[in-house]
């Protein structure tokens, strides 16, 4: 991110939080609060369970920043801390019945996934509770990734990161989650070698 006088880098922010402004550290807070909330919601489904998350994730973040390694992406780092966050609120509520939620985010692609090209349209007609439950459809490793990609708008090597995982591991987990999520969606009408055939970084 470029540095402006308005819009500090993260890297900036934190040094500042490190070095006693604890203040600055709300200005992270506002600018990944949305986008941590809209990947939250993709997996936990539950309004109040992923303002917990996100919640919960900050905390984490701001207790553990002096761990973090400014060698590495602070976005990919945060995500991380997100994700576990989420699993262990998702394991807690493994057993609850689930319920519908009524405000949705919308879920965005990147402009460079040939794959979401023909998937758009359709996913994002779709109810977000009903995707949501489709991911669960997928493998573990598979759902994972396809979150971090369209609701997370992580790059692959940010995925890769956050996972613990290859670039070409990370990239074939989204591949493979996208052929079996248009075939959930399509019920069959559109080929899956289609979507596989342009998917493409």
């Amino acid at each position: 991110m470029t540095s402006t006088p308005e819009q500090p880098t993260d890297g900036e922010l934190l040094t500042a939080v490190l070095a006693g402004q604890r203040e600055k550290f709300a200005e992270i807070v506002q600018r990944y609060q949305s986008p941590l909330l809209r990947l939250a919601m993709s997996r936990l489904g539950r309004q109040q369970e992923a303002e917990d998350a996100v919640q919960q994730t900050f905390l984490n973040a701001f207790r553990w920043l002096d761990t973090y390694d400014s060698r590495y992406s602070f976005r990919t780092w945060l995500w991380t801390i997100l994700i576990n966050n989420c699993n262990r609120l998702h394991q807690k509520s493994a057993r609850r019945a689930e319920t519908e939620v009524g405000d949705s985010p919308v879920i965005q692609f990147q402009a460079d996934d040939a794959a979401a090209e023909p998937l758009a349209a359709m996913i994002t007609a779709e109810r977000h509770e009903h995707v949501r439950r489709l991911l669960t459809e997928l493998t573990p490793s598979q759902a994972e990734a396809v979150r971090l990609r369209f609701f997370g708008q992580m790059k692959f090597q940010e995925i890769a990161d956050s996972l613990g995982c290859t670039l070409p591991a990370a990239k074939a987990r989204v591949r493979k989650g996208m052929i079996r999520l248009t075939e959930l969606l399509t019920a069959g009408t559109l080929s899956a070698g289609r979507v596989g055939d342009h998917f493409d970084d």
